[in-house]
Protein backbone atom coordinates (compact mmCIF):
# COMPACT_ATOMS: atom_id res chain seq x y z
CA UNK A 1 0.00 0.00 0.00
CA UNK A 2 1.16 3.39 -0.74
CA UNK A 3 -1.12 6.28 -0.34
CA UNK A 4 -0.42 9.27 -3.03
CA UNK A 5 -0.23 12.75 -3.09
CA UNK A 6 -2.81 14.85 -5.83
CA UNK A 7 -3.14 18.50 -6.20
CA UNK A 8 -6.53 19.89 -7.01
CA UNK A 9 -6.88 23.58 -6.68
CA UNK A 10 -3.78 24.23 -5.00
CA UNK A 11 -4.35 21.92 -1.87
CA UNK A 12 -3.14 18.51 -1.09
CA UNK A 13 -5.47 15.50 -1.12
CA UNK A 14 -4.86 12.19 -0.30
CA UNK A 15 -5.74 8.86 -2.89
CA UNK A 16 -4.93 5.37 -2.13
CA UNK A 17 -5.93 2.10 -0.93
CA UNK A 18 -5.80 0.98 2.63
CA UNK A 19 -4.86 -2.68 3.94
CA UNK A 20 -7.68 -3.55 3.94
CA UNK A 21 -8.86 -2.68 0.73
CA UNK A 22 -10.58 0.51 1.55
CA UNK A 23 -10.35 3.24 -0.98
CA UNK A 24 -8.85 6.39 1.09
CA UNK A 25 -9.81 9.94 -0.19
CA UNK A 26 -9.18 12.51 1.83
CA UNK A 27 -8.16 16.53 2.26
CA UNK A 28 -4.70 17.14 3.92
CA UNK A 29 -5.72 21.00 4.30
CA UNK A 30 -2.51 22.03 3.12
CA UNK A 31 -0.88 23.78 -0.12
CA UNK A 32 2.60 22.89 1.01
CA UNK A 33 4.44 19.84 -0.30
CA UNK A 34 6.48 19.39 2.68
CA UNK A 35 3.26 19.22 5.15
CA UNK A 36 1.90 17.23 2.66
CA UNK A 37 3.94 14.82 2.43
CA UNK A 38 4.61 14.63 6.13
CA UNK A 39 0.52 14.02 6.54
CA UNK A 40 0.54 11.44 4.19
CA UNK A 41 3.63 9.30 5.95
CA UNK A 42 1.52 9.85 9.45
CA UNK A 43 -2.07 8.99 8.23
CA UNK A 44 -0.18 5.27 6.14
CA UNK A 45 1.53 4.55 9.13
CA UNK A 46 -1.91 4.91 11.18
CA UNK A 47 -2.88 2.57 8.74
CA UNK A 48 -0.90 -0.22 8.81
CA UNK A 49 -0.98 -0.44 12.57
CA UNK A 50 -4.85 -0.12 12.90
CA UNK A 51 -4.56 -3.34 10.45
CA UNK A 52 -1.62 -5.30 12.68
CA UNK A 53 -2.78 -4.28 16.01
CA UNK A 54 -6.23 -3.49 15.60
CA UNK A 55 -8.07 0.29 15.76
CA UNK A 56 -7.47 0.72 19.08
CA UNK A 57 -3.66 1.25 19.14
CA UNK A 58 -4.61 4.66 17.05
CA UNK A 59 -8.39 5.91 16.99
CA UNK A 60 -7.77 9.09 19.56
CA UNK A 61 -10.51 11.10 21.21
CA UNK A 62 -10.81 14.14 18.84
CA UNK A 63 -11.03 11.36 15.93
CA UNK A 64 -13.91 9.47 17.90
CA UNK A 65 -15.61 12.54 18.67
CA UNK A 66 -15.86 13.57 15.14
CA UNK A 67 -17.39 9.89 14.39
CA UNK A 68 -19.45 9.95 17.20
CA UNK A 69 -21.21 13.06 16.07
CA UNK A 70 -21.66 11.88 12.53
CA UNK A 71 -23.52 9.53 13.60
CA UNK A 72 -26.02 11.52 15.48
CA UNK A 73 -24.36 11.22 18.76
CA UNK A 74 -25.00 14.76 21.12
CA UNK A 75 -21.91 17.42 20.24
CA UNK A 76 -23.47 20.45 22.25
CA UNK A 77 -20.59 20.04 25.37
CA UNK A 78 -18.32 17.69 23.25
CA UNK A 79 -16.29 20.85 21.96
CA UNK A 80 -14.28 21.57 24.85
CA UNK A 81 -13.61 18.36 26.07
CA UNK A 82 -12.79 16.76 22.24
CA UNK A 83 -10.06 19.82 22.88
CA UNK A 84 -8.47 18.34 25.97
CA UNK A 85 -7.98 15.36 24.89
CA UNK A 86 -6.72 16.38 21.30
CA UNK A 87 -4.25 13.76 20.02
CA UNK A 88 -4.80 11.39 22.59
CA UNK A 89 -5.99 7.60 21.80
CA UNK A 90 -8.60 6.31 23.32
CA UNK A 91 -6.86 3.38 25.15
CA UNK A 92 -4.95 6.06 26.92
CA UNK A 93 -7.59 7.81 28.77
CA UNK A 94 -8.42 6.96 32.37
CA UNK A 95 -11.24 8.16 34.40
CA UNK A 96 -9.61 9.96 36.49
CA UNK A 97 -8.40 12.14 33.30
CA UNK A 98 -11.79 12.77 32.24
CA UNK A 99 -12.50 14.62 35.91
CA UNK A 100 -9.71 16.75 35.66
CA UNK A 101 -9.97 17.34 32.13
CA UNK A 102 -13.73 18.49 32.89
CA UNK A 103 -12.06 21.13 35.35
CA UNK A 104 -9.91 22.31 32.94
CA UNK A 105 -12.30 22.98 30.50
CA UNK A 106 -14.63 24.55 32.60
CA UNK A 107 -12.82 26.22 35.67
CA UNK A 108 -15.07 28.46 37.31
CA UNK A 109 -17.74 26.07 37.04
CA UNK A 110 -19.42 23.79 39.76
CA UNK A 111 -19.61 20.32 39.69
CA UNK A 112 -22.93 20.28 38.22
CA UNK A 113 -21.43 21.46 35.36
CA UNK A 114 -18.44 19.45 35.20
CA UNK A 115 -20.74 16.34 35.33
CA UNK A 116 -22.89 17.77 32.20
CA UNK A 117 -20.59 18.96 30.51
CA UNK A 118 -17.33 17.53 30.92
CA UNK A 119 -18.16 14.03 31.96
CA UNK A 120 -21.40 13.10 30.24
CA UNK A 121 -19.97 14.03 26.59
CA UNK A 122 -16.61 12.61 27.15
CA UNK A 123 -18.31 8.88 28.32
CA UNK A 124 -21.20 9.12 26.03
CA UNK A 125 -18.15 9.05 23.26
CA UNK A 126 -15.79 6.46 24.81
CA UNK A 127 -19.01 3.93 25.73
CA UNK A 128 -20.01 4.64 21.57
CA UNK A 129 -16.57 3.80 20.65
CA UNK A 130 -16.50 1.07 22.45
CA UNK A 131 -19.90 -0.08 20.69
CA UNK A 132 -17.69 0.28 17.28
CA UNK A 133 -14.57 -1.71 18.88
CA UNK A 134 -12.15 0.79 19.07
CA UNK A 135 -12.19 0.47 23.09
CA UNK A 136 -12.89 -0.75 26.32
CA UNK A 137 -15.98 0.83 27.80
CA UNK A 138 -15.48 3.61 30.79
CA UNK A 139 -17.55 4.57 33.76
CA UNK A 140 -16.54 7.71 35.20
CA UNK A 141 -17.46 8.33 39.10
CA UNK A 142 -19.12 11.96 38.87
CA UNK A 143 -18.44 14.92 41.70
CA UNK A 144 -20.71 15.49 44.20
CA UNK A 145 -23.63 17.50 43.87
CA UNK A 146 -25.42 19.39 46.90
CA UNK A 147 -28.73 19.76 46.18
CA UNK A 148 -30.41 22.81 46.83
CA UNK A 149 -33.58 22.56 49.06
CA UNK A 150 -36.93 23.38 47.67
CA UNK A 151 -39.08 25.63 49.62
CA UNK A 152 -43.12 25.01 49.16
CA UNK A 153 -45.47 27.70 49.51
CA UNK A 154 -49.23 27.98 49.84
CA UNK A 155 -51.89 30.62 48.85
CA UNK A 156 -50.15 33.43 51.19
CA UNK A 157 -46.99 33.45 48.71
CA UNK A 158 -49.17 34.24 45.46
CA UNK A 159 -51.32 36.61 47.31
CA UNK A 160 -48.34 38.98 48.76
CA UNK A 161 -47.55 38.94 44.57
CA UNK A 162 -50.82 39.42 43.00
CA UNK A 163 -50.67 43.53 43.31
CA UNK A 164 -47.25 43.68 41.84
CA UNK A 165 -48.04 41.40 38.79
CA UNK A 166 -50.42 41.75 35.52
CA UNK A 167 -53.53 39.88 35.62
CA UNK A 168 -52.28 37.08 33.36
CA UNK A 169 -48.69 36.02 35.18
CA UNK A 170 -50.43 35.67 38.56
CA UNK A 171 -53.44 33.65 36.50
CA UNK A 172 -50.42 31.39 35.06
CA UNK A 173 -48.78 31.08 38.29
CA UNK A 174 -51.63 30.00 40.07
CA UNK A 175 -52.24 27.48 36.91
CA UNK A 176 -49.28 26.04 38.44
CA UNK A 177 -50.07 25.78 41.76
CA UNK A 178 -53.23 24.05 41.52
CA UNK A 179 -52.64 21.97 38.62
CA UNK A 180 -48.94 20.86 39.35
CA UNK A 181 -48.26 21.54 35.71
CA UNK A 182 -44.92 22.28 34.23
CA UNK A 183 -44.27 25.69 33.06
CA UNK A 184 -43.57 25.09 29.37
CA UNK A 185 -46.65 23.32 28.78
CA UNK A 186 -48.46 26.58 30.39
CA UNK A 187 -46.67 28.91 28.21
CA UNK A 188 -47.48 26.88 25.30
CA UNK A 189 -51.73 26.95 26.27
CA UNK A 190 -53.64 27.90 23.27
CA UNK A 191 -57.34 28.52 23.86
CA UNK A 192 -59.02 25.88 21.71
CA UNK A 193 -57.38 23.69 24.34
CA UNK A 194 -59.76 25.01 26.72
CA UNK A 195 -63.17 24.12 27.10
CA UNK A 196 -64.90 25.49 30.16
CA UNK A 197 -62.85 24.47 33.47
CA UNK A 198 -60.75 21.45 31.73
CA UNK A 199 -57.64 21.87 29.19
CA UNK A 200 -56.37 19.30 26.99
CA UNK A 201 -52.74 19.11 26.47
CA UNK A 202 -51.92 17.71 23.27
CA UNK A 203 -48.29 16.83 24.33
CA UNK A 204 -46.14 16.95 27.57
CA UNK A 205 -43.09 16.87 28.46
CA UNK A 206 -43.07 12.84 28.54
CA UNK A 207 -44.66 12.65 25.22
CA UNK A 208 -48.21 12.02 26.29
CA UNK A 209 -51.38 14.19 26.13
CA UNK A 210 -53.18 15.19 29.31
CA UNK A 211 -56.31 16.59 30.66
CA UNK A 212 -56.17 19.16 33.20
CA UNK A 213 -59.80 20.55 35.29
CA UNK A 214 -58.79 23.55 36.62
CA UNK A 215 -60.79 25.06 40.05
CA UNK A 216 -63.73 27.64 39.69
CA UNK A 217 -61.51 30.69 41.26
CA UNK A 218 -59.02 29.38 38.61
CA UNK A 219 -61.09 28.75 35.36
CA UNK A 220 -63.26 32.43 35.58
CA UNK A 221 -59.30 34.04 35.98
CA UNK A 222 -58.12 32.34 32.58
CA UNK A 223 -61.27 32.71 30.81
CA UNK A 224 -61.61 36.72 31.95
CA UNK A 225 -57.74 37.30 30.89
CA UNK A 226 -57.89 38.43 26.95
CA UNK A 227 -55.49 35.84 25.08
CA UNK A 228 -52.13 37.28 23.26
CA UNK A 229 -49.72 36.00 20.48
CA UNK A 230 -52.63 33.08 20.18
CA UNK A 231 -51.34 32.22 23.78
CA UNK A 232 -53.85 32.09 26.51
CA UNK A 233 -51.05 33.82 29.11
CA UNK A 234 -49.47 35.50 26.30
CA UNK A 235 -45.96 34.78 27.01
CA UNK A 236 -44.26 33.81 23.80
CA UNK A 237 -40.84 32.49 25.86
CA UNK A 238 -41.08 31.16 29.49
CA UNK A 239 -38.08 33.66 30.05
CA UNK A 240 -40.30 36.62 29.61
CA UNK A 241 -41.88 35.05 33.05
CA UNK A 242 -38.69 34.96 34.77
CA UNK A 243 -37.91 38.46 34.18
CA UNK A 244 -41.43 40.00 34.84
CA UNK A 245 -42.00 37.60 37.78
CA UNK A 246 -38.81 38.45 39.86
CA UNK A 247 -39.43 42.31 39.43
CA UNK A 248 -42.45 41.46 41.19
CA UNK A 249 -41.00 39.84 43.92
CA UNK A 250 -38.54 42.49 44.36
CA UNK A 251 -41.53 44.96 44.45
CA UNK A 252 -43.94 42.98 46.95
CA UNK A 253 -40.53 41.93 48.97
CA UNK A 254 -40.91 38.45 48.55
CA UNK A 255 -37.93 35.69 48.01
CA UNK A 256 -37.94 34.97 44.33
CA UNK A 257 -38.17 30.93 43.83
CA UNK A 258 -39.05 31.10 40.08
CA UNK A 259 -42.24 28.89 38.99
CA UNK A 260 -41.12 25.57 40.11
CA UNK A 261 -41.32 25.72 43.46
CA UNK A 262 -44.27 27.64 43.87
CA UNK A 263 -46.03 25.59 41.12
CA UNK A 264 -45.23 22.08 40.90
CA UNK A 265 -43.50 21.39 44.27
CA UNK A 266 -45.94 23.36 46.01
CA UNK A 267 -48.91 21.45 44.29
CA UNK A 268 -47.12 17.80 45.66
CA UNK A 269 -46.50 19.65 48.75
CA UNK A 270 -49.93 20.79 49.71
CA UNK A 271 -51.69 17.81 48.52
CA UNK A 272 -49.21 15.47 50.20
CA UNK A 273 -49.95 17.14 53.70
CA UNK A 274 -53.36 16.48 52.79
CA UNK A 275 -52.73 12.93 53.49
CA UNK A 276 -53.21 11.88 49.39
CA UNK A 277 -50.22 9.04 48.62
CA UNK A 278 -47.85 9.44 46.04
CA UNK A 279 -49.63 7.46 43.22
CA UNK A 280 -52.53 9.80 43.07
CA UNK A 281 -50.09 12.82 43.26
CA UNK A 282 -48.09 11.47 40.57
CA UNK A 283 -51.84 10.93 38.55
CA UNK A 284 -52.98 14.00 39.27
CA UNK A 285 -49.69 16.25 38.50
CA UNK A 286 -48.56 14.23 35.62
CA UNK A 287 -45.62 12.62 37.11
CA UNK A 288 -44.56 9.20 35.19
CA UNK A 289 -42.62 7.87 37.98
CA UNK A 290 -44.40 7.43 41.38
CA UNK A 291 -41.32 7.16 43.00
CA UNK A 292 -39.98 10.55 41.20
CA UNK A 293 -42.49 12.35 43.81
CA UNK A 294 -41.66 10.07 46.97
CA UNK A 295 -38.21 10.79 46.72
CA UNK A 296 -38.10 14.48 45.50
CA UNK A 297 -41.50 16.35 46.56
CA UNK A 298 -42.25 14.65 49.34
CA UNK A 299 -41.21 16.28 52.51
CA UNK A 300 -42.77 15.09 55.46
CA UNK A 301 -42.26 17.95 58.22
CA UNK A 302 -41.66 17.40 61.59
CA UNK A 303 -41.91 14.05 61.35
CA UNK A 304 -39.08 13.25 64.46
CA UNK A 305 -41.62 15.14 66.58
CA UNK A 306 -44.66 13.17 65.34
CA UNK A 307 -43.16 10.61 65.90
CA UNK A 308 -42.05 10.72 69.60
CA UNK A 309 -46.15 12.16 70.10
CA UNK A 310 -47.44 9.20 68.38
CA UNK A 311 -45.30 6.43 70.67
CA UNK A 312 -45.78 9.35 73.83
CA UNK A 313 -49.25 8.77 73.74
CA UNK A 314 -48.78 4.34 72.96
CA UNK A 315 -46.82 4.83 76.26
CA UNK A 316 -48.69 6.87 78.19
CA UNK A 317 -51.51 4.70 78.80
CA UNK A 318 -49.08 2.21 80.53
CA UNK A 319 -49.01 2.85 84.44
CA UNK A 320 -45.78 5.00 84.96
CA UNK A 321 -45.23 2.86 88.08
CA UNK A 322 -45.66 -0.09 86.45
CA UNK A 323 -42.89 0.86 84.84
CA UNK A 324 -40.63 1.80 87.17
CA UNK A 325 -40.97 -0.99 89.39
CA UNK A 326 -40.21 -3.38 86.27
CA UNK A 327 -36.75 -1.39 85.85
CA UNK A 328 -36.03 -1.59 89.88
CA UNK A 329 -36.76 -5.15 89.66
CA UNK A 330 -34.53 -6.02 86.94
CA UNK A 331 -31.84 -3.72 88.66
CA UNK A 332 -32.11 -5.83 91.68
CA UNK A 333 -31.67 -8.91 89.57
CA UNK A 334 -28.61 -7.62 88.57
CA UNK A 335 -27.06 -6.61 91.99
CA UNK A 336 -28.05 -10.57 92.87
CA UNK A 337 -26.65 -12.40 90.08
CA UNK A 338 -23.20 -9.96 90.49
CA UNK A 339 -23.10 -11.29 94.25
Amino acid sequence: MRLKIKWINGWAHLHGTGPTGKRIRQSLKTRDPKQAEEKRAAVESKLWKADLYGPEEIVTFDAAAVAYAEDGGEIRFLMKMAQQFEGIRLRDIKPRDIREAAKRAYPKANAATWNRQGITPAQSVINWSHEQGWCAPIKVRRFKVEKPKRKAVGPEYLDALEPYMPDRLFALMLFLQVTGRRVGEAVRMEPHWISGNHVHIPKTKNGEAADVVMPTVLSRLVHAIEPRHGLVFGYVHRSSVYNTLRRACKKAGVEYLGTHQPGRHSFATQLLNQGWQSSRIAKAGGWKSVALVAQIYEHPENAPSEASEIFGKIWASRDDDDVTSKSNIHKLQQLKDGA
